[in-house]
């Protein structure tokens, strides 16, 4: 069985091959013959499903305004469908993605298909609810013809004013009114649809980076990758080494800590001190990225207490370009982030983007009936917004005799960090050392008058290097990027098992 698994990671990213429920073994066969990362005596439940009808109808009573929209070309994937196919987490997003089932089409036309296909899913979603509360309304007025004090139960109506869309490169981020259900606390469901068209099936499943998140939902059928069938079926994955920046290490924990074992291949259980054991202490397996908190080794069975990410996290695996604009995604890190920043957070994120001239960054959003505001190219920045926004800065960065120079040095690029300190703080302190004043009284009324001028003078300049810089901006014709959200989580070459594993490494051949 090693060299199954062996041959089914070696060939993941070329297979063509899928699977459904029905190919699905009822019986996990793994057999420990790499080594494995588990937990004692656990075991993750998994529902047995012999087809996807039952499937279906678990989807759509967890999803109940989906059953309305077409999901023609759109297959849904990753932990959602995890979670309802082993009903032992849940997860708090759903993930779309666009399938174009046609290898003829170019890329232009593949990337135009996308982008429409999207925007209509969205549009479909707010013309139902739409509807559905003017149908209501309409009985309302009906009743209230014969029943003055009839009304409807605000519960059976779409909260549409929490109906929001945010778009940063390919990724829309959807949050969803939902109906109270029972049993159901959530108020709004957050959906992301990615706009990179995928030419099959087999080819998105190929994508995935943690094995047992390559399943679809697509036209009423669940869909396996040979690997993520394997996966899926043992309750496993394999890290190989191949990937090692921050986002893949958080998924792996995640997963690990949602009842997923972990089979690392190349990990050489031979080298694990093992005299703690003996004392019934743990041992640390200190891999370059991740660290395996050890209870006990068997064979190749790592009996594992926890898995923790390595702190600091070095992430020079990114290339330059990634690198530089990653900063700006730090809310989409989790659907929650994106779905939830108010409309003053993403004012200022979209200045500080524009200052920096970052406009990858850009967070293009709208809400409620404006939802098709997220479909511009760009976010919408005036001259009230900085003005706002700046008055907003200059209240926090000198606030009660202290100043906030995290803040300062994040939204006044107009000057070096080296000269913005020289500005607020050294001239001011090499002045009143020239006068033989007091230490005491260095920072008194005075500094703060001396602040009140510094900020209003940087913030005059600011704005009239932002003001440029839109009019700048909006006379360059628009292009759209070629940089992806995803592309931010792969790194710029493919790295070795030996870089992964460290001191702990092992080869791995994979026979004919």
């Amino acid at each position: 069985m090693e060299q199954n698994l062996v041959a089914l990671v070696a060939n993941a990213g070329t297979t063509t091959d899928v699977f459904t429920l029905a190919d699905v073994s009822a019986v996990r066969n793994w057999d420990y013959s790499l080594p494995t990362l588990t937990q004692d005596k656990r075991f993750t439940e998994r529902k047995p499903w012999s087809d996807s009808d039952a499937f279906k109808k678990a989807f759509f009573e967890t999803y109940p305004v989906l059953k309305a929209i077409s999901l023609d070309k759109l297959a849904a994937m990753g932990g959602a469908v995890l979670s309802l196919l082993t009903t032992d987490f849940s997860t708090k997003d759903l993930d779309l993605f666009v399938v174009l089932d046609d290898p003829c089409m170019s890329p232009e036309a593949a990337k135009a298909f996308t982008d429409d296909r999207i925007k209509r899913f969205i549009r479909d979603i707010y013309e139902f609810m739409s509807g559905h509360n003017v149908a209501l309304k309409l009985v309302e007025e009906e009743k209230q013809k014969t029943k003055p004090d009839f009304s409807i139960d605000a519960s059976k109506l779409y909260n549409l004013d929490q109906f929001r869309v945010r778009r940063v490169l390919n990724v829309f981020t959807v949050t969803v009114p939902v109906l109270r259900q029972r049993h159901d606390y959530r108020s709004t469901l957050t959906i992301q649809l990615v706009s990179t068209p995928h030419v099959s099936l087999a080819d998105l499943l190929r994508q995935v980076d943690i094995a047992c998140t390559g399943v679809a939902y697509y036209h009423n059928n669940v869909w396996f990758s040979p690997l993520s069938k394997f996966a899926f079926e043992n309750l496993c994955f394999v890290v190989d080494g191949s990937r090692s920046n921050s986002a893949y290490v958080d998924r792996v924990i995640k997963y690990f800590d949602r009842g997923f074992d972990v089979i690392m291949p190349s990990l050489d259980t031979t080298k694990v001190r093992t005299r703690n054991f003996a004392f019934g202490e743990v041992e640390v397996v200190d891999l370059p990225k991740l660290n395996l908190v050890v209870r006990n080794v068997k064979g190749c069975k790592v009996l594992v207490q926890a898995l923790k990410k390595r702190t600091p996290f070095d992430d020079g695996d990114l290339d330059d370009a990634v690198s530089a604009t990653a900063g700006c995604f730090d809310e989409y890190t989790n659907s929650d982030g994106a779905s939830e920043l108010h409309a003053g957070a993403i004012i200022h994120h979209n200045i500080r983007c524009l200052l920096y001239g970052n406009f990858d960054g850009f967070i293009v959003a709208g809400e409620g009936s404006n939802y098709a505001l997220a479909f511009r190219s760009r976010p919408t920045i005036t001259d009230r917004m900085l003005v706002n926004s700046f008055e907003s800065v200059k209240n926090d960065v000198y606030k009660n005799s202290t100043l906030n120079v995290g803040k300062l040095v994040a939204y006044f690029p107009i000057l070096t960090p080296s000269q913005l300190v020289e500005r607020t703080v050294t001239s001011y302190v090499a002045l009143h050392e020239g006068q033989k004043r007091s230490r005491v009284v260095f920072f008194d009324a005075a500094y703060d008058r001396h602040m009140e001028s510094v900020l209003d003078d940087l913030v005059a300049q600011q704005i009239a290097d932002a003001k440029a810089k839109i009019v700048e901006l909006e006379a360059t014709p628009f292009v759209a990027t070629t940089v992806t959200v995803e592309s931010r989580a792969k790194p710029s070459t493919t790295k070795s098992p030996q870089e992964f594993f460290g001191a702990f490494f092992k080869q791995v051949s994979v026979q004919a």
